[in-house]
């Protein structure tokens, strides 16, 4: 199996027809017909069904092009990578956040990036933790920020960025009976959120996960409910009354300073998250991820001291 196998493959899958691809690739035709049989025959699969019409993806097919399509990215970025290493940090940097951690940093760090580092572009994504592992895994994006969620991290590096503080947010002006009481409290106790119950993403992400650590800890057992999948519609859930969530005060920062938020400090336990910038074992460090890094530091460094982000910073100088 060889790249140019898997570009005839990919073309031949994207345009349906052999000779179409034939023509696109400037190859002959039965170039492609032979390399792709030489696939099918490795593989012990076949990848196409034939017909008058032109060639349509078997089930085989459709598995084998997610994995081709992995493989070609990654020697690609193999070749940026290496042509970078030397040179003045250029190209294109994929992060992928947690939507709290994208909230808090992602302008910031895009306009010190720019500052600093004009010839690097980054495209930010934002996802629940453990879709942000997966697609490092799959090299769908360089690096990650977020945090543990019992996740395999075995082929994932992680640098420790920050020890965050966790909250409860609710609205100001509470519609559900039993939060009117804690609009004039500034802390409640683990035990305490026994009584209510908090809206937080599944145990499948980091904060569900950091919940039910909490829970066996403490043997507090703390009533919850799902987020609604966008932070947004969440916190404006949140905002009119009807809910409380948990979370870091890096997802609702900006309606705090608008008195549109009121966040209580959870106590007796205090809950904390760490939060790291994890990069694939698979993948080399390049010369974008050594000028990238060192500005996140800087940026989170800045929002704590700011009070926007609660929690403690990491020094990896210290």
């Amino acid at each position: 199996m060889n790249t140019k196998q898997l570009r005839f493959f990919l073309k031949t899958a994207e345009i349906n027809s052999i000779a179409a691809a034939a023509r696109a690739l400037d190859v002959a035709q039965p170039s492609i017909t032979l390399q792709i049989e030489n696939l099918e025959h490795e593989l012990g699969a076949k990848l196409f069904d034939r017909s008058f019409r032109g060639v349509v993806l078997t089930e085989s097919g459709l598995i084998f092009k997610a994995h081709a399509e992995s493989i070609i990215r990654q020697v690609e970025q193999a070749k940026f990578d290496v042509h970078q290493f030397e040179r003045e940090p250029a190209g294109q940097l994929s992060i992928g956040m947690t939507q709290p951690i994208g909230n808090i940093i992602s302008v910031p760090l895009l306009a010190l990036v720019e500052q600093n580092y004009p010839q690097i572009k980054l495209e930010l994504y934002t996802g629940l933790s453990y879709s942000l592992s997966n697609q490092l895994l799959a090299g769908e994006i360089d690096v990650a920020i977020s945090s543990p969620d019992g996740s395999d991290l075995s082929q994932i590096r992680q640098e420790k960025l920050f020890r965050e503080k966790l909250f409860i947010s609710m609205g100001c002006d509470p519609k559900v009976p039993s939060h009117k009481a804690l609009r004039a409290k500034s802390t409640i106790t683990f035990a305490e959120l026994a009584n209510h119950e908090v809206i937080v993403t599944g145990e499948r992400d980091s904060l569900g996960y950091i919940l039910r650590q909490y829970e066996v800890k403490t043997g507090i057992r703390v009533p919850h409910k799902p987020a609604f999948g966008q932070l947004m519609t969440t916190l404006r859930y949140v905002m009119d009354g009807y809910g409380i969530l948990l979370s870091p005060t890096s997802a609702f920062y900006h309606l705090q300073k608008t008195d549109q938020i009121h966040a209580l400090e959870i106590v007796e336990p205090t809950l904390w998250r760490d939060v790291y910038i994890s990069t694939s074992d698979n993948r080399p460090e390049t010369a974008m991820l050594r000028a990238v890094v060192p500005l996140i530091y800087q940026v989170t460094k800045q929002e704590c001291e700011s009070g926007r982000w609660q929690g403690d910073i990491f020094d990896p100088t210290a």
